[in-house]
């Protein structure tokens, strides 16, 4: 699991124009000639994990004369309702939220539109290093709207005064910092969501790639059994850091989300696996305690700063949709630069569009200076090879054992044992 203005286009035929302008190379069934669309007067539905400023909404409905309402529900719920309907093959929404790891699956599966061949070129070229994530079978799934990848975030202030002049870029340089700044007053210095969530499983992977490992080889099999590998010290490394007083005890029941709010309020002097979007809201003096306090830092590694992966969110249109040209509108319109970075400011969404993000560094828009492209630097996929069309079944089983190794209620060698026979169940099916 996140930033200026622009006028407002006084007729709604202008605003049609404005969106649909661009012609595309193809166009998907379901979908009118962009210079046919009508879609004034329509309403339409989105199914997202976050809000989305309603000042931005009325602003689209304004140009377009299509209504939009928002359902916002928790990830974890969204993509429950997304496979439910699309299973029964039942309207749910005209865009949803579209994860990196709903690729696979929903690809396959045939349950949304390419949106490559109905989105502006011009759009879809921008997107291409971040939307590869939803590539599948030659086709790109969903439009990139939240570049979201793992990174730090530590709160400086209790770096001082632990006397802690930089964040530890090993491992070996954690233990350390964590005994000044338990010294120093803070109780539970590290902060990582252990719930049995995908937010709790992600510090897992994270720590993983961290430790220069992966979870599979190209052919998925398993890599994380072993005591020896990356894996297995990751997991490890989490039960040690709970028997160290590092992490919270109530740790393993929290989601990303609780996870963060407990280092805005100054419970946590350390966010282990964090997105460049939260820094924002932990310098707000308005959303937190420790506002303007928080700075990122590049994850830790066995030798120095070590690797990490990105979790991109997309818009995409599912073949049930029942609005699909305002639909199209709607994600276009979501893409323009001056959308993204109010979206970036009120929301924390770091933009994809490979020009928009390349403007506000040049700009210094961009919160953390430095170090949220230096991060990019070291960020790999947590699936080279693709994410894998049963990516949801084995995470919610890594889920529900990670967390079951952590609470202290089965080994880490037991845990990931089952694991690592279950993934190897799945990639045989």
């Amino acid at each position: 699991m996140k930033r200026a203005k622009r006028g407002v286009v006084s007729t709604v035929a202008c605003a049609a124009v404005l969106i649909i302008a661009a012609c595309g190379s193809g166009r998907s069934s379901g979908f009118a000639p962009r210079n046919k669309v009508s879609i004034q007067g329509q309403e339409i539905n989105v199914l997202l994990p976050y809000k989305v400023p309603g000042r931005l909404l009325a602003e689209f409905t304004r140009e377009s004369g299509v209504k939009v309402s928002v359902n916002v529900t928790s990830w974890d719920a969204v993509r429950s309702k997304l496979v439910v309907a699309n299973t029964a093959k039942t309207y749910v929404a005209d865009v949803t939220e579209f994860d990196w790891s709903f690729t696979g699956q929903f690809a396959a599966a045939g349950w949304y539109e390419p949106v490559e061949k109905v989105l502006d070129p011009a759009l879809v070229a921008d997107l291409s290093q971040a939307d590869a994530a939803f590539n599948a079978g030659g086709h790109t799934y969903a439009a990139c709207y939240s570049n979201d990848y793992r990174l730090s975030l530590y709160n400086a202030k209790m770096f001082t005064a632990a006397g802690l002049s930089e964040f530890p870029k090993t491992f070996a340089e954690l233990g350390p910092a964590m005994t000044k700044l338990k010294a120093s007053g803070v109780d539970y210095p590290l902060g990582i969501p252990m719930g049995a969530t995908e937010g709790g499983v992600t510090p897992w992977y994270l720590l993983t790639l961290a430790l220069g490992g992966q979870l599979f080889d190209k052919d998925f099999k398993p890599l994380f059994a072993d005591p020896g590998s990356a894996g297995y010290r990751a997991l490890q490394f989490e039960v040690e850091a709970l028997k160290n007083g590092w992490v919270s005890p109530g740790s393993v029941t929290l989601d990303n989300r609780p996870a963060f709010d407990k280092f805005a309020a100054g419970s946590s002097a350390i966010l282990f696996a964090s997105s460049p979007g939260n820094l924002s809201t932990a310098n707000d003096l308005k959303e937190s305690s420790i506002a303007p306090n928080a700075k990122p830092a590049l994850v830790p590694g066995a030798r120095g700063p070590g690797t990490t992966f990105g979790l991109p969110e997309g818009l995409a249109i599912p073949v049930t949709a029942k609005h699909k040209d305002a639909a199209r509108a709607f994600i276009e319109w979501w893409m323009r630069p001056a959308t993204l970075r109010v979206l970036y400011t009120e929301a924390g969404m770091l933009p994809c569009r490979s020009s928009v993000v390349t403007s506000m560094a040049n700009s210094g828009e961009l919160a953390g200076g430095t170090v949220l492209s230096d991060e990019l630097g070291h960020v790999v996929p947590l699936f080279p090879q693709g994410a894998p069309k049963w990516y949801s079944q084995f995470s919610s089983t890594a889920q529900g054992l990670v967390n079951a190794a952590v609470k202290g209620d089965m080994s880490v060698e037991a845990a990931l044992k089952q694991l690592a026979a279950k993934a190897t169940e799945l990639a045989g099916s």
